[in-house]
């Protein structure tokens, strides 16, 4: 019989309810996730603060805008649904798995780079000074770094150390303040940008060290011989679909801003990109027990059902207050960046707040998606999200409403959400299919 403490969570009273949560891997990565989330939140808020004191309106949209622009490139570039999916099944291979998608995540994202340069007419005044070969060679540099930093959270979540995400990026948070001071004076420019990248690239050596000379090594050891293997078959029949949705996954949350900034002025896009950069900040939220579900899933794939329904009711349970959080706090929060900010800004920040506790539904389901390798589902209904937005905006949208933004994002997940529902409740209780047959990589 299952543990009934998994399957529900309990009272933060109880003797021991802090020692019994954690001691479930499940919600020891997931909680750490969600540490990252609630941290980086802060430290944004704290950032893009000093940035609007620091910058003009102008720069700020024209940096953010070229920052959207790398994430969009690094992120629809890296392979991290692969790493979370078949670490946890590695050991052997786990170094080669890694270095694989090291390597190919790098590698498109300098295509992808380069393509993005080579169409720069396309995307309006906001991009116009990457021309400049100097400012296109830091674009290209910047794209492969960030492949990179966000490929490093997919090897620490599938390894079982999500915890270190939260060290990691609160080290950089704070680098990044620092670096938006300290820049403002002999960059005005580009010092957004700059405070942004340059402590991605310096910290991505000390964590490779860390990675593989400690935690791939440890992983290779504990997990030798350990469960089913993934097979050649079942990975290369994963690869496809699920890298479709991921890519789709990606372009929702960085290709969007800059389809708007494309259409917008640099000044407007300033506060349309403020409020929209602290909604995706929720969506990290609503991404953690979807990814943590996949890792675990993984490593016993027999108590899908339950972790399912664990992470369902612990989703529902974190989620909801802090939406009605954000909602009532919106406009006092963006006062601190100035009136324009919170005037302009914080009705699209409410609305998207709405849309995370639809995406956090849709994010779990297709973390069962991922387990189950139904990968042409996943990017089926990646697509659905992405292109659903992105038409309504290109058909909707008013540089003079921010807002009509959000009311598009939250109707296309309700909708997605609604769809989606009956097959998350039978993944609560169905049992996870048997991996294909085929040749053992571990």
């Amino acid at each position: 019989m299952s543990d009934p403490g998994i399957l529900a969570p309990q009272p933060p009273g109880q003797p021991g309810w802090l020692r019994r949560e954690l001691s479930n891997p499940l919600f020891r990565n997931a909680y750490a996730l969600v540490a990252n989330g609630g941290l980086t939140g802060l430290l944004g808020l704290a950032y893009w603060a000093l940035g609007a004191k620091f910058y003009a309106p102008d720069d700020v949209g024209r940096n953010w805008a070229v920052i959207q622009a790398i994430m969009f490139v690094g992120s629809v570039t890296m392979l991290n649904f692969l790493l979370i999916r078949f670490i946890p099944q590695t050991a052997r291979s786990t170094r080669s798995l890694v270095l694989v998608c090291y390597g190919t995540g790098t590698a498109a994202a300098a295509l992808l780079a380069l393509a993005f340069l080579a169409t720069l007419d396309v995307w309006g005044p906001s991009f116009q000074h990457l021309s400049n070969w100097k400012a296109a060679a830091w674009f290209l540099a910047m794209a492969v770094a960030w492949n990179l930093w966000n490929q490093q959270e997919g090897v620490f979540t599938g390894l079982r150390h999500a915890g270190w995400v939260p060290i990691v990026n609160v080290v950089f948070g704070a680098t990044k303040l620092v670096m938006l001071v300290a820049l403002a004076a002999a960059f005005p420019d580009d010092g957004v940008t700059l405070s942004w990248f340059v402590p991605v690239t310096v910290a991505l050596i000390p964590v490779s060290l860390l990675i593989f000379g400690r935690m791939i090594p440890a992983h290779s050891r504990e997990n030798f011989g350990r469960g089913p293997r993934p097979t050649y078959g079942e990975i290369g029949r994963y690869v496809g679909g699920a890298y479709v949705g991921g890519a789709f996954q990606y372009a929702s949350i960085s290709l969007i801003p800059v389809v708007v900034a494309a259409h917008i002025s640099e000044t407007a896009n300033a506060y349309f990109q403020m409020a929209y950069a602290l909604g995706m900040m929720l969506d990290l939220l609503a991404l953690t027990l979807s990814m943590s579900l996949t890792v675990e899933g993984s490593f016993e794939r027999e108590k899908l059902a339950e972790s399912t329904r664990a992470a369902l009711r612990r989703t529902l349970m974190l989620m909801t207050p802090i939406v009605v959080i954000v909602i009532v706090a919106a406009p006092f929060a963006l006062e601190f960046f100035g009136h324009e900010y919170s005037e302009k800004g914080a009705p699209l920040l409410q609305i998207l707040a709405l849309a995370v506790l639809p995406k956090a539904l849709i994010e779990l389901y297709i973390g069962v998606l991922r387990v189950e390798n139904r990968t042409r589902l996943i990017a089926l209904l990646q697509a659905i999200r992405f292109v659903g937005v992105l038409a309504l905006i290109l058909a909707l949208f008013d540089s003079a409403h921010l807002a009509t933004i959000g009311l598009i994002i939250v109707g296309v997940n309700v909708v997605v959400a609604a769809a989606i529902l009956p097959g998350l409740l039978r993944a609560a209780k169905a049992k996870p299919s048997l991996a294909p047959e085929g040749r053992d990589i571990s």
